[in-house]
């Protein structure tokens, strides 16, 4: 799903990293890795609170906890869903070579990994659009906005590859760093997709009746009761109009 050139820079700088003795080096890469990954979990924390229209509650270590923790856990989701995509058939076909099952089994197996990848893609954005916002809400397993950005995601992804891979210079123009440029602009295009789904559940919250107005952490924080609430969010909505 990568264009040629991503995949390149990735595929040495992931060989270089696994060939190198410095265990103490590969440490102190990994640590400062993890940091810069997750002051980009802070920058989407700030998107979401933007969304919501509400500002950080939380205290600094608080936010820096929760994003490193999404780093690992949604790196983890995405590094198996990406292995399943890959290598999930060869996979399957090791596992029926080795308990000598059939046909049935090994597409049994093909069937099984399309929603298990999905189901893993969608958990990591449960897990992106419950904990970045500084709102309290429920927990949703799957939601309007990752219906729309996981094919969206899926679609971008290729058709940014398949631009980049027929159409695209970006090596002849900008040289050894045009794969840092097309990694950056697949990371950018990526992220969008992902706010765009953020979007479109803080719009549907923020129109519903049991939902939270824009500027609330917590159902019901800026009236006294539902029906007042009820009654205010009519008339900002007739505002709006």
């Amino acid at each position: 799903m990568l264009p040629s050139q991503a995949f390149t820079l990735i595929q040495d700088n992931i060989r270089s990293l696994f060939m190198n003795k410095k265990q103490g080096l590969l440490s102190l890469g990994f640590l400062l890795a993890l940091w810069a990954s997750s002051n980009a979990i802070v920058s989407v924390m700030d998107a979401m609170n933007n969304l919501y229209e509400v500002k950080e509650g939380r205290p600094f270590w608080k936010v820096r906890l929760v994003a490193i923790g999404l780093v690992i856990g949604l790196s983890l989701l995405f590094l198996l869903a990406l292995v399943l995509l890959m290598f999930g058939t060869k996979m399957g076909d090791m596992v029926a070579d080795m308990i000598n099952f059939g046909n049935i089994f090994r597409i049994a197996w093909d069937l099984m990994l399309v929603p298990v990848i999905l189901f893993l893609l969608v958990l990591a954005l449960a897990l992106t659009y419950y904990f970045t916002p500084d709102v309290e809400h429920k927990w949703i397993w799957i939601s309007p906005g990752a219906v729309i950005a996981i094919p969206g995601w899926i679609c971008m992804s290729l058709g940014f590859s398949f631009y980049i891979n027929n159409f695209g210079s970006y090596d002849k123009t900008y040289g050894s760093i045009g794969a840092v440029i097309v990694l950056l602009l697949w990371l950018y295009l990526s992220g969008f997709v992902i706010l765009i789904g953020a979007v479109i559940n803080s719009v549907i919250e923020h129109s519903s009746e049991v939902g939270k107005e824009p500027g609330e952490k917590v159902e019901g924080e800026h009236a006294g009761n539902p029906e007042g609430r009820a009654s205010g969010k009519n008339e900002e909505q007739k505002k709006r109009r």
